[in-house]
């Protein structure tokens, strides 16, 4: 079986909406997921997806911002009690301090938890295992590897208030195949090209600057309009700069997610990045997905 993307949320953005769920990428190798970043909507787009539960393997979180960590305990409370749930020791895999999320599942949720081991049916709760990533400010290093991949980390920019933020590569050992997870990052990152030279696939966020003045304008505070249109314009990748990212890291295809600053159709955003691509000298193949399409790697 050839490992397969599922992508469970492309939207970015701490805001909800009906139909947008929030950053979550599932990569199923032989039936070995391994999920990347863990939005609000995660645990339903599971389900969603018909992926059980009892195939995930490990968490990996691409920085501590909302809308890419507020899933987690949803994800480890109703994957408990799904008809194939949970195993126990799921590691939690981003920067720290990752044993947050073992600790506040107890601290919110102990006595439920209790409540159904003594009487659910449900058995143990299976409580994950927090690892923080570490990683220098210039060189990527080794996060994790089994029989199915090797994972290393780069960090990357993401707003000077976040001291870390990741972008990850899987390298899949069965097939030779590479896929980058870029997180969230801002244009040209110099460590995320290094991370990505010559991977087979770029999962990369992208941005619609067009449309950012129209949420500044939301924001009737112009202190705080000013600092939201810095963050975006400087700490999001765009349409116009992405093609050049792809390129610079020789990336055989690029495949779109984390859309924003709003939701628009995939395809709005495919038809855009393509003509930039036309410009900026990208030829490599172009995948917008939807929540919840798969992408056989």
């Amino acid at each position: 079986m050839e490992p397969v993307l599922i992508a469970l949320g492309v939207n970015g953005g701490p805001r909800l909406g009906p139909g947008h769920p929030k950053p979550a990428l599932a990569l199923n190798i032989d039936s070995s997921i391994y999920l990347v970043d863990c939005g609000y909507e995660t645990a339903l787009q599971f389900v969603a997806a018909g992926l059980p539960f009892s195939q995930l393997l490990q968490v990996f979180l691409t920085h501590n911002h909302l809308d890419h960590t507020s899933g987690i305990p949803s994800l480890f409370i109703h994957g408990w009690v799904a008809p194939q749930p949970l195993r126990e020791g799921i590691g939690i895999w981003g920067p720290k301090p990752t044993d947050r999320f073992v600790s506040g599942l107890t601290t919110m949720f102990g006595t439920d938890i209790q409540n159904y081991e003594a009487g659910g049916g449900f058995g143990k709760f299976p409580m994950p295992e927090s690892h923080d990533i570490q990683v220098s400010d210039a060189e990527s290093t080794f996060v994790y590897g089994d029989e199915n991949v090797t994972v290393t980390a780069a960090k990357v920019f993401h707003g000077a208030e976040l001291a870390e933020s990741f972008a990850l590569r899987f390298d899949l050992k069965a097939s030779g195949k590479s896929i980058v997870f870029s997180g969230d990052v801002g244009p040209m990152d110099a460590n995320l090209i290094s991370l990505a030279k010559g991977c087979n696939y770029l999962v990369h966020e992208v941005q619609d600057n067009a449309a950012v003045e129209k949420l500044v304008a939301s924001i009737p505070d112009p202190t705080r309009a000013a600092e939201l249109r810095e963050h975006m314009l400087t700490s999001h990748t765009s349409i116009e700069d992405l093609p050049h990212v792809a390129a610079a890291a020789g990336a055989e295809a690029l495949i779109l997610c984390h859309y924003t600053p709003f939701p628009q159709a995939a395809e709005v955003f495919k038809a855009k990045l393509q003509t930039q691509a036309e410009l900026a000298g990208y030829s490599g193949q172009i995948i917008a997905p939807s929540a919840l399409e798969r992408i056989t790697l």
